[in-house]
Order: C-alpha cells, then sequence, then structure tokens
C-alpha cells in the first residue's frame, strides 16, 4: 500500500496537499481539490512519467473526465508555480503519453517512513542540484483510518444517489430544491426528465441531443464555469453514471453516450 504525505517542500516552496496551498515568506496561491491531487501524485512520482489515465484516474475519482480537462488543470498547476520559479519548466508534457515533474528525488530509509511521528524536514544536502522535493510523514494508522472512512462515505453516497433516482415518484418535482426546476421531453416513445438548476438555461442543442436518447431517462445538467456536470439514470435498466465535459467537447461526447446500452 502506498502512503502519501500532506506536506512537501519543493526548494523554497511549501505545498501543503491537504489545503491544496502554495506557500513562500512571500506569498500563497491556493490549488483547486483536483488540481492538488495532480500535483501531489506527480510529487509522490516525481521524475517519473506518469500517464494521462493515471492522472485522471487519481484527481477525478469516480468521475470520467476528458483529456481536455486534465490539460487545463496541468495549466493552472504550472502558472501557480511560475509564480515562484519564472525560469523553469517544472511539468514537463510527454507527448502522447502524460507528464512528469522534473526535480532532484529525495528519498527516504523505510524505517523513517514506518516510525516517524512528528512532522520533520529532510534538508538537501549541499551535492543535490536543482528542486528538492522533501516529504513530511504522518501517522499511517491515522491515514489508515482517514481512507477507510473516505472510502466508506464515497460507496454511502453513491448508493444513496441510486436509490434516489431509482425511487423517485411520479410527482417528483414536490421534492425538488427550490433552486431547481425540472422539464419532462417527450420523443417517439420516450419519456426525459431533466432536472437542472432554475438560473441555468439549457442550449436547444443539447435538449435536441437528450430527445434522441431511446430511453426512459432522467438527467441532470449543470455548468460550472467552462464545465457542464453531467448525469443520467435509465429507468428501464437501473443503471447510469455521471461525467464532467468542458464546452468544446459537449455536444460531441453526449452524443457518443449509448445511454440505452447502459
Amino acid at each position: 500500500m502506498v502512503f502519501m504525505s500532506t506536506n512537501y517542500q519543493i526548494n523554497h516552496v511549501k505545498f501543503d496537499s491537504k489545503k491544496g496551498l502554495l506557500s513562500d515568506s512571500c506569498q500563497q496561491h491556493l490549488l483547486t481539490y483536483t488540481e492538488s491531487r495532480l500535483l501531489t501524485l506527480l510529487l509522490e512520482r516525481q521524475n517519473e512519467i506518469v500517464s494521462k489515465e493515471e492522472l485522471k484516474t487519481f484527481a477525478w475519482e469516480h468521475t470520467v473526465v476528458t483529456d481536455s480537462s486534465l490539460t487545463k488543470s496541468i495549466a493552472k498547476i504550472r502558472q501557480s508555480l511560475s509564480t515562484y520559479f519564472p525560469n523553469d519548466e517544472i511539468i514537463a508534457t510527454v507527448p502522447r503519453v502524460g507528464y512528469r515533474l522534473d526535480l532532484e528525488k529525495t528519498s527516504f530509509s523505510e524505517d523513517k517512513l514506518e516510525h516517524e511521528v512528528e512532522t520533520s524536514t529532510v534538508l538537501p544536502s549541499e551535492n543535490n542540484v536543482g528542486y528538492q522535493a522533501q516529504k513530511l510523514p504522518f501517522k499511517k494508522s491515522f491515514f489508515i483510518i482517514k481512507r477507510g472512512l473516505l472510502v466508506l462515505s464515497i460507496a454511502l453516497l453513491a448508493y444513496s444517489g441510486f436509490n434516489l433516482f431509482r425511487k423517485l415518484p411520479n410527482d417528483y418535482r414536490k421534492f425538488l430544491n427550490n433552486d431547481y426546476s425540472a422539464i419532462d421531453i417527450t420523443n417517439n416513445g420516450f419519456t426525459h426528465r431533466i432536472i437542472k438548476p432554475k438560473s441555468f438555461i439549457i442550449p436547444e442543442k443539447i435538449k435536441a441531443i437528450l430527445a434522441e436518447k431511446k430511453c426512459n431517462c432522467i438527467f441532470m445538467i449543470d455548468k460550472v464555469g467552462d464545465h457542464y456536470n453531467f448525469s443520467y439514470f435509465n429507468n428501464d435498466t437501473k443503471l447510469g453514471g455521471s461525467l464532467i465535459l468542458d464546452e468544446k467537447h459537449l455536444t460531441q461526447e453526449l452524443k457518443k453516450i449509448d445511454i440505452e446500452e447502459i
């Protein structure tokens, strides 16, 4: 089992992966949860090529995302790091494969990883060249408990979400939050229910794509920034899924989803 640190030191810059915070003596940069997860994995695998699929799986747990979303997140991390290292390209792109964090690697002995409780920085030696990422270990037992609770929480949320869709009554509108609305679309003998925030206007091209799906489905769609959050549930097969799609590839990806076969 791999245990990851919560604190890293990249030369003069500190990175708190739990808070998603990059900082030095002069300034701070706050990363999003996804960006923080990406940087954490790259730090743990520094000087190694990490594939796009590994990064997407680690940063967007249980969610299908496009390479475009990964590229945008990496670009934002680079932008934050460039504030501290303006003359260095720390994250290298490996075309068609993935990314690599180019740092001088600092290693720990097994004993130190196993028994060290208090956070203590391993100082770089005089012979080291470039930047060094130093890890500040924490109690493994606490991590195991925390990880177990996280897995349990995800499982319970997934199960409750499944049952919410499965048990949604015909008069479901009365159960919606006041900030949401629902519309029904009937086409070719199939009825689709679309749930969305009242403030969000669904583009007609999206309605047209969803109307062509050959299933009695429930869709939930929202837009955050330049990304769409899209969930679907097939009432006939009792199966569904969720995706995060960027605006550029939205219609293309929605057309690819074979909801009627799920």
